[in-house]
């Protein structure tokens, strides 16, 4: 029995991944990602992250000028259309992704998750 869960799982990731949602989110990445300026942003981004990461570890509280500091770069970085576009997609995709997990857990479970309002999973039996 649990080759055969194996299996629809595979199946079910190859349907994830000709849906039109992951095609999308594929497309909105490249683009952003062979984008200089956008790329330029991103690796600031990161970077920055990184040395606030660092300071935590080592017990530092982050001033009230590098949090805004943080924001002022997330603005620059959403005020970038292929960035923009490439988060709204992402958050899009990984609704769906949550959506699949309700529904495999409701299949588990035998009931509706807790709070469940998906409006495209249709009337239930």
């Amino acid at each position: 029995m649990s080759d055969v869960v194996l299996e629809k799982a595979l199946e079910l990731g190859k349907l994830i991944a000709e849906s039109d949602k992951y095609k999308t989110m594929r497309q909105k990445e490249a683009a952003m990602m062979s984008d200089v300026d956008a790329m330029m942003l991103i690796e600031r981004f990161q970077g920055l992250q990184q040395r606030h990461q660092l300071m935590r570890m080592q017990g530092k509280e982050l001033t009230e000028e590098q949090m805004n500091e943080v924001y002022a770069l997330e603005d620059q970085m959403m005020a970038n259309p292929l960035i923009r576009e490439f988060a709204e997609i992402q958050e899009s995709f990984q609704k769906f992704l949550n959506q699949v997990n309700e529904r495999i857990s409701e299949g588990i479970e035998g009931k509706p998750a807790a709070g469940h309002s998906c409006s495209t999973c249709g009337p239930r039996s």
